[in-house]
Order: structure tokens, then sequence, then C-alpha cells
């Protein structure tokens, strides 16, 4: 909400220009904070971590393999280091499972307020200790509820970590590959600036015109425009592989070294669904989420049974020598059972809300089987497309591009090819290559998307 400056403040007196613009400034801000006499101080800002350290503002370079990476990502992931607290809570929660209910200790005292003298009454003092004992199996049902949860949690920390890998592996793919273009690129940019050399040198001597000479200027600009763009998004490709790692490597800008040249692979679409539907590992959580919810019924159908609460009680009474009552000193023991009647509440309606929830994960259970399903199918299609682009290009666009540009060179070394020929064979080789090297990293994410889609592991760069 804006306000208005006080009239109070010196600032509308002044009339030098940069002592009038600097107080200006300061008004603002004072009335930002001041409206209506109340004032308003700058929110705080929560410090980073003490630990968090940058000691280089350029980071550094270290080339990396595919191993080396997913190794350290199992190490160092943040992330994964938080979701593994999940396990541990999970665990703490069998233990609290397994605890049974602290006693209740009583102490109690009376005395006569009524009476005095010889008369007084005798005073009393007593303690008693109650225990709870759960009946009906509760603590049974607690435990294994617990237990089939803990199970649930340690199946969803192995998704995580399978999935964070395979993430790992697609974002090192994208790294390789536009590390080869920006390396391709390079090379081609290369040419075009020793051809613009030569076309320079021979208008001097003038054997070319100057349309010629500066057709060729233009392309080596542009690509040189195209060179820089990829050796960017490399760039950031490789930044971006940090991310995955622990804090201290966010210093570092990993050069990923591998392979892209994957062999193909076939599959049965049969057993990767059977094995999918078995082995994969948020499956595999919903089965036990599902286990823990009906366990979670039965838990309930035992609360019906109450508990009962039974302890000791001892009373110790003084001695009295009045004439109302007299009495000598005497202690007294006993044992007390109770517990309510479950006339009103029998539990019902917590009963019927955890059917209803056993239910719903049941369904929950078998709508992921069936997008599991769909996802294996999805996935192996996209493979199959992948593997057909990627064979395309290795049985003959990629020898047909370079041998077109081979030959467009030396014919136009010997005169008998145009300038623009020369230069649209350049272009036609530049596309082919940056395509062939998307169908490379296509096929390698398409392979990972079919892995993570049918709890596979066989990737290697």
């Amino acid at each position: 909400m804006w306000c208005a400056p006080s009239r109070r403040h010196p600032a509308r007196s002044l009339s030098l220009g940069v002592v009038k613009s600097t107080i200006a400034v300061s008004v603002i801000l004072i009335s930002a904070w001041t409206c209506g006499g109340q004032t308003h101080p700058p929110a705080r800002v929560a410090a980073p971590s003490a630990t968090w350290v940058v000691t280089n503002s350029v980071p550094a370079t270290n080339e990396i393999t595919f191993g080396e990476f997913l190794t350290e990502v199992t190490a160092a992931n943040l992330d994964y280091a938080a979701q593994r607290y999940n396990v541990s809570i999970a665990e703490a929660a069998i233990a609290a499972a397994k605890e049974f209910q602290n006693p209740i200790l009583q102490l109690s005292g009376g005395r006569d307020v009524t009476h005095t003298g010889s008369e007084r009454l005798p005073s009393t003092t007593g303690a008693a200790l109650t225990q709870t004992i759960a009946l009906g199996g509760k603590r049974k049902y607690r435990i294994l509820a617990a237990r089939q949860s803990y199970a649930a949690a340690a199946a969803t920390l192995d998704g995580f970590l399978r999935n964070l890998r395979l993430d790992a592996a697609a974002a090192f793919a994208d790294a390789l590959a536009l590390s080869r273009s920006a390396e391709q690129k390079s090379q081609s940019a290369g040419f075009l600036s020793h051809l613009a050399e030569t076309q320079r040198a021979r208008r001097r001597a003038g054997d070319i015109s100057e349309a010629e000479m500066l057709q060729t200027q233009v392309e080596e600009q542009r690509f040189q425009n195209e060179l820089l763009s990829t050796q960017a998004d490399a760039e950031n490709a490789s930044l971006a592989l940090s991310g995955f790692l622990g804090r201290d490597r966010g210093q570092s800008r990993l050069i990923p070294k591998g392979n892209l040249g994957i062999p193909a692979r076939d599959f049965d679409v049969a057993a990767l669904l059977a094995g999918a539907l078995k082995n994969r590992a948020d499956l595999i959580a919903l089965r036990h989420a599902r286990d823990a919810a009906q366990s979670n019924v039965r838990l309930e159908k035992a609360n019906r049974v109450p508990n009962m609460d039974v302890g000791p009680s001892w009373t110790h009474n003084t001695s009295s020598q009045n004439s109302i009552a007299p009495a000598p000193e005497f202690d007294s023991v006993g044992m007390s059972f109770s517990f309510p009647l479950p006339l009103w509440n029998r539990n019902e309606a917590a009963i019927a809300s955890a059917r209803f929830s056993g239910e719903q994960a049941q369904k929950q259970l078998e709508a992921a089987e069936l997008k599991a399903e769909v996802q294996i199918r999805q996935a192996f299609s996209a493979y199959r497309s992948a593997v057909e682009r990627h064979r395309h290009y290795e049985n003959g666009i990629l020898k047909d591009a370079d041998a077109v540009l081979e030959a467009k060179r030396f014919s136009y070394q010997h005169g008998q090819t145009t300038l623009l020929e020369l230069l649209d064979a350049q272009r036609t080789d530049n596309e082919v290559r940056s395509g062939y090297n998307d169908a490379l990293a296509d096929h390698a994410k398409a392979l990972i998307e079919l892995e993570r889609a049918a709890q596979l592991w066989e990737i290697q760069f």
C-alpha cells in the first residue's frame, strides 16, 4: 500500500538536484516502511547453510565416464539423501508400534478438617499403580501395519534411486550428443573459415567476384553463430550433470566421456510385461501400502475390544482415639480392574473408513498396473522407432552426405562446381550430422525409458 510522504520531511525544501534526488529516494523508502505512524521493517531473509562456500566463480572442468558419474550420483545426490530419511522414519514407526503404554502412578492423601484435638478422625495416605493392557491383538496389528509401511517406504526408495539413475543417464546422453554436435560443427566452422580466407585471397587475385566472396563470408558468419549456440547448449548440458551430485560438485563442469553408439536390442513384450508387473518398485510399494491398509482394517476391528486398566493400590490409615470412631492404625491393599463398556461406540465408523482406505489402495494398485502395461507398450513402440531411425542414418544417409560433400569440395577446387552447390552440400552434411547425433541421443533415451518402464538396467555408454 502506497502512503504519501509526511510533510515533516525536509526533502521538499532542498533545491540541489543530486541531494534532492538522494533524499527523495530516502523519503520513498521511509514512506514505504512508515504508513499511518506504524513502522514496518524489511523482512528478514533466512541465511544459507553455514557450510555452503563457493571458492571459485569459474567452474573447474573435469572429465568423467558414465560409470564414475553414476557412482557419484548414488553416493552424493542430495535428493536421494533426503529420501533415505523416509525409510528411517518408517523404521522408527515400527519401534514406536512395539512400545507399551506407560503405567500411571496415583498418590492420594486425606485429613479431617472438621474435628480437632482428640476428636479428629484418622488421616489417610495411599498410592495406586494402573497399567493399561491392550486386548484384541491391537499391538500385533499395529506392528504389522508399521512393518508393511516400512516395506513400502523401502521399495519407494529403491524406485527413487532407480529413476534418479535413469534420469542421470538421460542427462548424460544429452550431454554426449551435444558435445558431439559441437565438435562436428567446430570442424565444419574450421573448413568454412579456411574457405572464406581462400575466397578473399582469390578475390584479391581477381579469380572470383565480390559476390562469391561475400556469399562465403555470410555463410561462415552464419555458421559461427550456430556453433556458438551449440557450444552454449553443450556447456549447459555438461553443467546440468553437476545437479545430480553433491553440493561440492556444483563448482565443477563435468565433461562426459563415452560412446553413444549403443547396439540395438530385441525385446519380448510379454516377458517385459511379466517382469515389470512382478518387479517394478512402484508396484511393490503399492502392494505393501495395500497390505498396510488391510492391516489397519484388522486393527480397527481389534479396537472394538476395550482395553483394560489393571493396578494394585495401597492405603495407610493413622490411629484414632476419638469417641466417635476409635480405630487403630492400619494398612489396606487392593486390586482394581476397569474397562469401558462398548454400548454407544462400537468403532463402526473407523472400521468403515479403514475398509474404504483398503479398497482404495487396491484400486490404486490395479490402476498403476494398467498404466505400467501401457507405459511398457508405448516405450517399446518408441524404442523400435528410434532404432529404425538410427539404422537409416547408419545404413546410408550419413555416408552419402559425407560422400557428396567430399565430391563437391573436390569439384569446386577444380572449377567443376559452383560455390552455391558447395555451400548447399555443406549445409546438408551439417544437418545430417546434427540429425544423426539427435538420433543417437533419442535411441539411448528411448532405451532408458523402456528400461525404466520394464524394470531393467542394461545401459552403458
